[in-house]
């Protein structure tokens, strides 16, 4: 297929799911072949797994089951791709989870641990990874997810927040890094998504009045919580070469949250 990636081939971590799911259709639709890199290959949505419906749409993918906290899958993650595609031009770090929530003052150490092998060092195994074949090319497109929750702050997700505000000042210091090398290195901040993972949030009234509260944008039918999708097409910006001049930014996807 034609278009902005065609040609390039991306990784997408956390890519059954999710932005991550709805990233990886959106780079195939564009010709970029696509590596779905998740623990499991079932969308927690319900459907077909992601590789399936790009190849479906006349696009190139394929799964490799990875957990991104793991170094040698990271680094695995990377050979499989190159072996296969024969290089490696762009990887989305969506692989991630909420965390633990509540009172901080009894948050489990464990579980705060947990959070941070996915969400923080997960994200710098697979950046890592792809920056060494990067470096070596002299191109690269590196986008960390993040959120806006790393610039601001919220009562009992103390975890989340610092994990993703991690995350926005890796891809600084990395676009700082590898900027000699002609490597584009940026954090895309969703705000309040409709994915699997915030069901509960979603379905919470007080949280619902929050978020409504929080962002002042009004989209269709008076809508004010992101699509997938609407990530996705962010995504797209900072893997492509529209945004060849942007490295160590956070480009902030959330209706005005952080306006506010």
């Amino acid at each position: 297929m034609d278009g902005q990636l065609s040609g390039k081939v991306a990784i997408v971590t956390g890519g059954s799911s999710g932005i991550g799911r709805a990233s990886a259709l959106r780079f195939a639709e564009e010709g970029a072949s696509v590596v779905v890199a998740d623990v499991r290959e079932d969308p927690r949505e319900g459907g077909d797994p992601t590789q399936n419906l790009i190849a479906e749409r006349g696009g190139e993918a394929m799964f490799v089951r990875t957990d991104v906290s793991k170094a040698d899958q990271a680094q695995r993650l990377v050979a499989e791709t190159i072996e296969r595609f024969g290089g490696l031009h762009a990887i989305l770090t969506a692989a991630g989870n909420v965390g633990p929530q509540g009172d901080s003052r009894a948050v489990d150490i464990g579980e705060w641990d947990s959070h941070f092998a996915l969400n923080v060092r997960g994200t710098f195994l697979c950046a890592q990874a792809a920056l060494r074949h990067m470096a070596e090319e002299r191109y690269g497109k590196v986008v960390l997810i993040a959120s806006n929750f790393g610039l601001v702050g919220v009562p009992e997700l103390t975890a989340y927040c610092a994990g993703k505000a991690a995350v926005i000042g890796m891809a600084r210091s990395l676009a700082g890094e590898f900027g000699p090398f002609g490597i584009n290195v940026n954090a895309l901040c969703p705000g309040a998504t409709k994915t699997s993972i915030n069901v509960h949030f979603r379905s919470d009234p007080e949280r619902q009045a929050n978020w409504q509260r929080m962002t002042p944008l009004r989209m269709d039918k008076d809508e004010y919580i992101a699509d997938p999708s609407d990530i996705a097409n962010a995504a797209l910006y900072l893997v492509s070469d529209e945004s060849r001049f942007m490295t160590g930014a956070t480009l902030v996807v959330d209706g005005g949250w952080i306006a506010l």
